[in-house]
Formats: C-alpha cells, structure tokens, sequence
C-alpha cells in the first residue's frame, strides 16, 4: 500500500522530534557526567585518595543512584576522571611547546613544569590515579593511566614527525615513551609521599629540574641507541644521524 504525501511528512516530522530530543538527551548527559566529574576532583582533593562515592555524591548535590544513572559503574567515573586529567595536561602542555623552533631541553622542562603544576593543584587526584587507589583496581586504575600514556605517545609521534626523514623505528619510540611515563609517574608518587598530609620532598622548582634531566635522560639514551647526534640545546628537528651510523 503506497503512503501518501501527508503521512510522509507526518513520520518525518515525528522523526526529527525524536532526533531533537535524543540530542537534547545526549548534551544534557554529557554536561551532568562533567558535573559530576568536576565534583568528583573537589571531593577528592578535600577527602583524598580514599574518598567515598557517598562523598563524591554528597559534593555533587545528588544521590548515589543519580551517579549511576550518568555512569555504568565506579570503573566508569574513575575512567572519566583519568580522561578529564589528560585533557587538563594537554590544554596546559601543547599550547606552551613547539617543536620546530624549541630547544628539546625547553620543551622537556616545560612539559614537566606544566605536569608539576597540575600535580600540585590536584595532588590527591594524582595520588588516587598513579598508586592505583580504585574501587575497582584492576579495571579502573587501567584505564585512568591509559589516559596519561596516551600523553607520551603523542608527545613520541610529534619527535617522530620532525625526524621523519630518518624512518625511526616506532618501536623504540613507544618504549622510550613508556619508560618516560612510569619514570614520572614513580617521581610523582615519591615526590608526593604516600599519604596527603606528608610535606612535598623537594621543592617543586627541584622537583621539575630532577624530573627535566631524568626526562633527558632518556631521550638521549634512546638516540644514541638508535645512532642520532641529538643536541638537546637545539630543536629536535636539527637532530642528525651520526656519521658513523649513517655509514
């Protein structure tokens, strides 16, 4: 049987309706999850590592189950935790480095001055994510470290672009990205100590410089493996192949 014009128009309307809502449904989940989330960090940074989703839920003004209608489980909300601190680290960090025309040194030390600073401002957040104080350890802690890896790898693939012409192997740039994040993550947990009340062990202005040369440590180390002349008072991009590497 063939529908007429009108009920064409009539099932398109009902459809866009239905489309319209979905997206009102969507944008109005997604602005609750990232009030929660923001509840999330200050109930956190006021109760520590071992807060209470009672106490993320009192933060937020709601009730626990209304947590849970905006997120699967725990596993999800410390997932969504992880994420919001990646995003803070890359709003802070890629605005402030330009690999082109910086100093490898400089953009070393501003990348860990700028981690410093969040570490610093959410301390307990960070303590919380790095020692692996989830709900749901195996799951969670996973999942929120996966968040800070992806940092270092993107920060892995901006050197290999400007080294491009060398054919590097991704290989060994993934595991020097890998290494450089368990070496901060460890710092920060040391540097931090192991409960909220325990004074910083070094100033931060140290803290940043130890962690700069561990961080050079390991760029280095990682070029003369892979036989690069690597000056780190220069751009990565001036990096060359040593001659006897190359011949």
């Amino acid at each position: 049987m063939l529908v007429d014009g009108g009920t064409v128009l009539l099932v398109r309307g009902l459809g866009n309706k239905v489309d319209a809502r979905s997206s009102r449904w969507r944008e109005h989940r997604k602005k609750v999850r990232a009030e929660i989330v923001d509840a999330a960090f200050r109930a956190i940074d006021r109760c520590g590592p071992g807060v209470s989703l009672q106490e993320i839920a009192a933060e937020a003004g709601t009730a626990k189950p209304k947590i849970y209608r905006h997120f699967h489980d725990k596993a999800d909300l410390f997932g969504a935790i992880g994420k919001r601190l990646r995003e803070m680290l890359v709003a802070a960090i890629f605005p402030t480095i330009d690999f082109a025309a910086d100093p490898t040194r400089e953009v070393v030390r501003r990348t860990v001055a700028e981690y410093v600073a969040l570490v610093e401002q959410h301390p307990n957040v960070l303590r919380l994510i790095l020692a692996g104080r989830f709900p749901e350890p195996s799951e969670s802690s996973t999942r929120a470290l996966n968040e800070g890896r992806e940092i270092t790898m993107a920060i892995a693939q901006m050197i290999n672009n400007e080294l491009r012409d060398m054919q590097l192997q991704p290989a060994a740039l993934e595991l020097a990205a890998a290494a450089t994040f368990g070496s901060a993550a460890s710092a920060t947990d040391w540097w931090l100590g192991p409960d909220p009340d325990c004074p910083r062990r070094m100033p931060a202005a140290e803290f940043v410089t130890h962690l700069t040369t561990i961080m050079l440590g390991t760029i280095n180390g990682t070029a003369d493996v892979l036989g690069i002349d690597l000056d780190p008072d220069l751009p990565i991009g001036r990096a060359v192949p040593r001659r006897d590497a190359a011949d």
